[in-house]
């Protein structure tokens, strides 16, 4: 999205202030314009002519492609330690690593490696995130982000700001980037098929519309030729904003409060959209479609005992009830009736945001015992904890400065 936590309040659709787009890829389309809005409603994308049903809105490429079932050897040690921490969340930390710029990564970095080029990057970081406090705790996602580049680069990297903490809340801030705006994608095209995950650009600042209430959907066509697609699926007049759905069956189907609910809870807003601000008195809870089969009879039982426990989603939290699972839900209306669900493209739901949770504050003890696993993830476990203490109190109990100082002092002893 353009700015999802807050983009979904009712708005005149007013042309104002062109976000430019590159002008040197060649899948641009003139016919439609990205809009930045001064206030609370974020980004929109409106139609600048009449467009029929099924005609081709925009084509663009992704800017980042990552498969984790390709990931080269540091990838793959990297995720499988994120994987330990949260496995919901690991993709975020690898995909944020190739959004940070080189003068933030170490000068020794494996061949396989590829920060995202200059040109996608002046794109991509106009797309919304959040930025945590220069004084905000890093999540341990990032710090063991940073700490697996830091190991890359050997002893002489120095990170930004001298601080292997400052790095881990830039890392975190292209998590949270990746985390409201990337798709997973099915890749069919691939043998054996695969998955994987990916950053656009346009399509990011098309709007959500729930039930049936959008007026484009988006189809890929693989990592081979890498474009994606963006129809329209009724007509649009000119001034109209397109809209996608970020969700897909069978949580398209349900009444508000479950659609409602659902998207407050993985993809983190409030859904305002006009099929929602409408609240019509058809759609109650449950199923929007009468129940026909014994499974569909369960789902909607216990969809019924999952709004009574939080009836709305302002309160939604990560303590309430969690969606029933009910098969693997597609979060996106991307292909026909005739494709198979299975195969559905979707944007990633945006699960437990590490940067937006503040974590308590540490005691000394805590933070001798960070410093001690770092250092023993870096070969230096034999640093007497009597020195550990007297560095982290010299440093302000500054646990990222300490790391960095023993480490140096102990790699010269050892060399």
């Amino acid at each position: 999205c353009g700015n999802r936590d807050h983009q979904h309040e009712p708005q005149s659709p007013l042309l104002v202030s062109p976000i430019c787009l590159d002008p040197s890829d060649p899948l641009k389309n003139l016919d439609i314009a990205v809009s930045q809005r001064h206030g609370p409603s974020g980004s929109i994308t409106l139609a600048e002519r009449d467009f029929g049903k099924d005609e081709v809105v925009l084509q663009e490429r992704a800017r980042l492609l990552v498969y984790p079932s390709r990931d080269p050897p540091w990838r793959a040690a990297l995720r499988s330690e994120l994987k330990k921490v949260s496995s919901d969340c690991a993709w975020q930390y690898c995909m944020a690593v190739h959004l940070l710029r080189p003068h933030e990564l170490p000068l020794l970095l494996p061949e396989d490696f590829e920060p995202l080029p200059d040109a996608d990057w002046r794109l991509i970081s106009q797309l919304c995130c959040d930025s945590p406090a220069d004084d905000q705790q890093p999540s341990e996602l990032a710090e063991i982000t940073a700490r697996h580049l830091a190991k890359l680069g050997g002893p002489t990297y120095e990170p930004p700001s001298g601080s292997l903490e400052a790095l881990a809340r830039r890392i975190d801030t292209e998590a949270s980037r990746c985390a409201r705006n990337a798709f997973e994608l099915p890749d069919m095209s691939a043998r054996p098929p695969t998955s994987c995950d990916a950053l656009f650009y346009r399509i990011s600042f098309l709007n959500h519309c729930c039930g049936g209430g959008n007026t484009a959907s988006w189809t890929w066509s693989g990592g081979k030729d890498n474009i994606l697609t963006v129809r329209t699926t009724t007509p649009v007049a000119a001034s109209e904003e397109l809209t996608i759905s970020y969700i897909g069956k069978p949580w398209s189907e349900m009444g508000h409060l479950a659609r409602r609910k659902y998207i407050k809870q993985n993809y983190g807003f409030d859904c305002l959209c006009k099929v929602c601000a409408q609240g019509c008195k058809s759609e109650k809870d449950g199923p929007s479609t009468p129940v026909k089969s014994e499974g569909q009879s369960r789902l909607a039982q216990l969809l019924s005992r999952w709004i009574k426990d939080d009836p709305g989603p302002s309160g939604s939290s990560p303590d309430s009830p969690e969606a029933p699972t009910i098969g693997a839900p597609s979060a996106s209306t991307s292909t026909t009736a005739e494709e198979p669900e299975a195969a559905a493209p979707r944007m990633k739901p945006l699960v437990e945001p590490a940067t937006t949770a503040k974590k308590a504050p540490l005691t000394e003890e805590g933070r001798l015992e960070r410093v001690q696993a770092r250092l023993s993830s870096d070969g230096l476990s034999k640093v007497p904890s009597e020195e550990i203490l007297a560095v982290l109190r010299e440093e302000g109990g500054h646990v990222g400065k300490t790391v960095i100082r023993l480490g140096r002092k102990y790699r010269q002893l050892f060399q």
